[in-house]
């Protein structure tokens, strides 16, 4: 109880990317620093184990780690999954990802990212906390089921608003005039690279 006061107080807050360490981890250190990260979210002990991580990597959610190590590349990408991964498929976690970083910095993703989850958190608990202490229930079991429900719609509507934008988004990935773009970019580069060929040939 105390941990959730004083998360509604704000003194829970996810780390900013030049919070991150700039040494790269192996993977216990990894599933520790979350752990660290995380543990007033969640009592669940398996929020990240190694074998999710593999899966992110097999899935090409997250990078595949370099000599076994992994960076703040790595670490950003895993902040953001353990939060959404509770609402959104993994995969959807990683388009998200992907499309922001066509126009944003890892750094400024997750900056906005830890910025906007902590307003909605703080928010959210208020609003319904008002809600809970303004309702005319009979007794503290039913205003809390109340709470619960009017939570649990939150969440409901907040998650299809979020996979029918998803849909928008893979089907503008998906348009003729993205192929159109893609195609024209292609052709670009490969005209490109035989220019470069042409000029390395020792017949010229």
């Amino acid at each position: 109880m105390n941990e959730t006061i004083e998360m509604r107080d704000g003194a829970f807050r996810l780390p900013r990317w030049d919070e991150l360490p700039d040494i790269e981890l192996y993977m216990d250190q990894v599933i520790t620093l979350m752990g660290k990260y995380f543990g007033s979210l969640s009592s669940d002990e398996q929020f990240l184990t190694s074998s999710m991580i593999n899966n992110y990597v097999k899935n090409d959610v997250i990078p595949a780690p370099i000599k076994k190590k992994y960076s703040r590349t790595h670490l950003f990408r895993l902040i953001i999954i353990c939060i959404m991964k509770q609402v959104l498929p993994i995969t959807d976690i990683g388009l998200m990802i992907n499309t922001l970083l066509k126009t944003k910095t890892e750094a400024e993703v997750l900056n906005l990212f830890a910025e906007q989850y902590e307003k909605e958190y703080l928010t959210t608990t208020k609003t319904l906390d008002a809600k809970a202490a303004d309702c005319s229930a009979d007794s503290e079991e039913e205003a809390l089921s109340l709470a619960v429900m009017h939570a649990a719609t939150i969440a409901g509507v907040s998650k299809i608003y979020a996979e029918n934008t998803l849909e928008n988004i893979r089907r503008a990935a998906n348009s003729p005039e993205k192929a159109s773009e893609v195609s024209a970019k292609e052709k670009k580069e490969r005209k490109k690279s035989s220019k470069a060929a042409a000029k390395q040939d020792p017949a010229d």
